[in-house]
């Protein structure tokens, strides 16, 4: 795939040394936010033995111990995901809620409206968390518009996110340091999100430190390493990763299969859905009756489910022909031979218990009318020769049916 490349080392240098410049100022902004004024520490509450009055309270409630991680939590997040220069009024803001607070809550006669302010507190710094996400989503959007001007919008940040796509810029070659440089900065903003810039999640960070070295690891892995940092925000995987990289990014982006972390990030919409031809939605409805109770009955797995549903829509829908590539990583591999037979159980179908046969005679009619539906859309919109659109076609198909078929069929 295509992987786009733009020079200027100089203005790389110039770069770096604005987002060390910035790390350091993002540091001092963060002890600022995190001390702030007031009695105890604005986000570090000791209930061992409470120093003040504010304190007292705030201990004696078990709503209110969890409301000051939740606005640590936040506060955390919104300095992370605001630009370092940017971070002066969240500061404000903090300070002034903190002075508020040791007003509110320094008698316990007070507990509801402390309670109250805290609340309040929380969903500010979440809607300001929000919108800060959407701005930091467009610049990542930008990338293969101006990959330079993205770099060095995102070297104004100091949070995970930003750094993270900075790991994937330079990875990718959209960004060329001198000689190795480039794997030395890799490493660096790596070990900065997960040393210091994650959630306190020490089964996130024990995955991502089992990535490896990912300055030296193949596109996939840094790929990996983006997907479980979006996995912590409300950031989408935006279509040119897909686009741009094919089949390593929809690995990289694919279900983990029960980890909490299979729902996220979401995937970016693609312009249309294939599965949502009204070809497709007939063999749908004969698959719901059986796939819906069975989806039901995963519990947690279920999302994982759901994930590779997503990502076959967004892979047969955006860039099939990647389709047709060959799985990259061992666990890809896997899942192409379950596919395979998935697909094998599907033709010689015969628990009829867990499926009617009526159901299962009506998609192998219907298969036919889909396949060629898709094809037909593969040569006019992709531009794909007839035999790679039908390639392509029954690829699609065969996601699309081992993927409901493997809840019907017993665990391996």
């Amino acid at each position: 795939m295509d992987t786009g490349r733009f020079g200027g080392v100089r203005q790389f240098d110039m770069a770096m040394a604005r987002f060390k410049a910035g790390l350091l100022i993002g540091t001092a902004l963060l002890v600022v936010g995190f001390l702030g004024t007031g009695s105890s520490a604005a986000q570090s509450l000791s209930c061992a033995k409470p120093a003040t009055a504010v304190d007292r309270t705030l201990c004696a409630s078990a709503d209110l111990k969890i409301a000051v991680e939740d606005v640590a939590t936040a506060l955390r997040d919104t300095l992370a995901n605001t630009p370092t220069a940017d971070r002066e009024a969240v500061t404000r803001a903090q300070q002034a809620f903190l002075a508020e607070r040791d007003r509110l809550c320094a008698d316990r006669s007070g507990l509801a409206a402390c309670r109250q302010s805290y609340e309040k507190r929380v969903a500010d710094l979440q809607a300001q968390n929000s919108a800060a996400q959407k701005k930091l989503a467009a610049v990542a959007a930008g990338i293969p518009r101006d990959p330079k001007a993205a770099a060095a919008a995102l070297q104004r940040y100091d949070g995970a996110a930003a750094k993270a796509w900075q790991v994937y810029l330079l990875h990718s070659g959209l960004l060329q340091p001198q000689g190795a440089d480039r794997e030395a900065t890799v490493r660096a903003l790596v070990a900065s999100v997960i040393d210091k810039d994650l959630p306190p999640d020490p089964e996130l960070k024990e995955e991502m430190r089992n990535l490896g070295d990912v300055a030296t690891a193949p596109l996939g892995t840094a790929l990996l390493f983006l997907r479980h940092v979006l996995s912590t925000t409300e950031m989408e995987a935006p279509c040119f990763l897909f686009t741009r990289h094919g089949q390593p990014a929809f690995e990289a982006f694919g279900p983990f299969w029960g980890n909490s972390r299979d729902a996220s990030p979401a995937l970016c919409e693609p312009p249309s859905s294939l599965y949502d031809l009204p070809e497709w939605q007939r063999i749908e409805a004969r698959l719901a009756p059986a796939v819906d109770p069975a989806l039901e009955e995963r519990g947690s797995i279920r999302e994982g489910y759901e994930r590779q549903f997503a990502v076959d829509n967004l892979q047969a829908s955006l860039v099939p022909s990647t389709l047709l590539e060959a799985p990259h990583s061992p666990e890809a591999r896997k899942a192409a031979e379950q596919r395979k037979a998935a697909v094998s159980a599907f033709r010689a179908w015969s628990d009829f218990a867990v499926w009617p046969e009526a159901d299962h005679k009506a998609v192998v009619a219907a298969l036919p009318a889909a396949q060629a539906a898709t094809a037909r859309i593969y040569r006019e919109k992709f531009g794909l020769n007839q035999q790679t659109a039908d390639q392509a076609a029954r690829a699609a198909s065969d996601r699309f049916i081992a993927a409901r078929l493997g809840l019907l069929m017993p665990d391996d």
